[in-house]
């Protein structure tokens, strides 16, 4: 269920034996003038003469036209020859960038997803039909491909302490196979009618396109994307180049065209931001008592902080002096302790900085990590694990869950519910505002009401919240469902269970 990765080896110095090796067997050098700063004349200095001539590596970005000389980016062909990876050389920061797909170094393309399928032997078609089944192995499975990348790709000589490997970025994907490329297009059309949870009105985090959607932040991002336009766009191209490189018909194009036809993907970029706040949220120091503690003020103190902003926000939205006044008397503001709020700033330094997640670590970051105490300085790095990747799954099977598609129960079927509802509760929903709310329901969605502005914002989401209450939410769009598929794997390993309709070989 991976998809791209970032990986970085650091300290360059000490890989120096893998930096020789990406020079000598990847491609990517250029020529171009640049006008270099005074610094880096020592950087140049040190450059190797070939042929008497002076050598210099240095990245051009090409839209800025500026030249950095301590940057090299480089790629190459995979060792099974059908996917171009990258390296890139950060000098200024120590490290070495490898930053691909792993599902297209592995297959060639990312129609087939980074999983067991029914041609490995331990492949259960019950279990590996489920989306957490299959996120449950993942970790193990991209911690044993990230090792025999490094066997694979590199000579034996290139030693790869796994101490300075991190992992910077990581990305989950999942493929939902319909039965029709028009189906597929016209789910995405439905999820289209559905806000994100918690965006609300903030229209720049998300964005709609003809054949996508997408959700983005500057922690992560969410994207849902019809495969077949996106594979007639790129991937078919590459998939051409690498049949003419080979010779022969290695990618089935057809066939792949014809499957990603009938796939709606779902894609998380999981940042190094986002690693870090799922970590010193979730994992840091969770089984320490003190840290447990402390979190709980911090937590406190950051409720009262919002509740705070919430009344400031309401109090500046009336103009009415003598009603101001009202409100703010009605709505204090509520304190918080002197002691509790030094925890709170404490707590919050430490857990609001960012981090690298690394493949291997020692006893001593270890221990920084699980128990509090006082230490010389604050330790960046913590152990990329399956605790970890856990927590970036939930997030990836929230979203998901988040836009799924169900069928429109009729008036009638409502008005059953509510009744059934308030004849097995105390407290009463209010039956005929709601009846009268669902009626704009039956040709709009949710988010349509909510652009119209015919409910104030807390009466909208008062009705969303009582609706929920019997089993109808947001996602209740479609009047009558003839082409919704489950959120699984079922269809997707029917659909290539003989997998050399798609690819020659694998």
């Amino acid at each position: 269920m991976v998809d791209t990765i970032i990986i970085r080896v650091h300290d360059l110095r000490k890989h120096r034996d893998l930096i020789n090796f990406v020079n000598i067997n990847f491609k990517g050098s250029s020529k171009h003038t640049a006008i270099v700063p005074i610094e880096d004349a020592e950087e140049l200095r040190k450059s190797p003469l070939m042929d008497d001539k002076l050598m210099v590596d240095y990245f051009r970005n090409t839209k800025t036209g500026t030249h950095l000389v301590r940057y090299k980016s480089q790629d190459r062909l995979n060792t099974s020859g059908h996917y171009y990876f990258h390296a890139f050389e950060n000098r200024d920061k120590d490290y070495l960038e490898f930053n691909f797909s792993v599902p297209k170094y592995k297959w060639g393309t990312n129609i087939l997803v980074f999983a067991r399928h029914m041609w490995d032997k331990e492949f259960v078609f019950y279990h590996h039909s489920s989306l957490e089944y299959n996120l449950n192995e993942s970790y193990d499975l991209i911690i044993s491909f990230i090792k025999s990348f490094f066997l694979k790709e590199f000579s034996d000589q290139c030693i790869i302490d796994y101490s300075c490997v991190e992992i910077n970025r990581i990305d989950l994907a999942y493929n939902q196979v319909f039965h029709c490329r028009e189906n597929a297009l016209e789910y995405l059309e439905y999820q289209k009618k559905i806000r994100k949870k918690h965006s609300r009105s903030d229209i720049r985090n998300f964005r709609e396109y003809e054949t996508s959607l997408m959700y983005v932040t500057k922690r992560y991002s969410l994207k849902i994307y019809h495969k077949g336009s996106e594979y007639a766009k790129t991937d078919k191209r590459e998939h051409q180049k690498i049949n003419k490189v080979k010779g022969y018909e290695h990618f089935k194009i057809d066939e792949l065209q014809s499957l990603a036809d009938r796939i709606l993907r779902y894609e998380v970029t999981i940042r190094s931001s986002m690693l870090s706040y799922l970590y010193n949220n979730s994992l840091f120091r969770r089984k320490c008592p003190v840290h447990k503690a402390r979190y709980e003020v911090y937590t406190k103190v950051e409720s009262i902080e919002a509740k705070n902003m919430r009344i400031t926000e309401r109090i500046s939205l009336i103009n009415d002096q003598t009603k101001k006044d009202v409100y703010r008397k009605s709505h204090p503001y509520l304190t918080i302790d002197p002691t509790e709020r030094r925890i709170h700033k404490s707590v919050k330094k430490l857990i609001s900085k960012e981090r690298q997640f690394m493949i291997k670590i020692d006893e001593e970051v270890e221990r920084f990590n699980t128990e509090s105490g006082k230490y010389p300085h604050f330790e960046p790095r913590a152990k990329f694990s399956k605790g970890l990747f856990k927590e970036c799954s939930k997030l990836f099977l929230e979203f998901i869950k988040e836009f799924q598609i169900t069928e429109k129960p009729s008036l009638s079927c409502v008005s059953d519910r509510l009744d059934d509802y308030n004849n097995s509760h105390y407290k009463k929903l209010p039956k005929k505002a709601m009846m009268k709310f669902y009626e704009l329901l039956q040709n709009n969605s949710f988010e349509e009401i909510k652009k119209k502005n015919l409910y104030s914002r807390a009466t909208y989401y008062r009705y969303l919240n009582r609706f929920e209450e019997i089993g109808v939410t947001k996602n209740n769009v479609i009047i009558l469902d003839h082409i919704s598929v489950p959120a699984d794997l079922r269809q997707y390993h029917t659909t290539i269970f003989n997998k050399s309709n798609f690819l020659r070989s694998a």
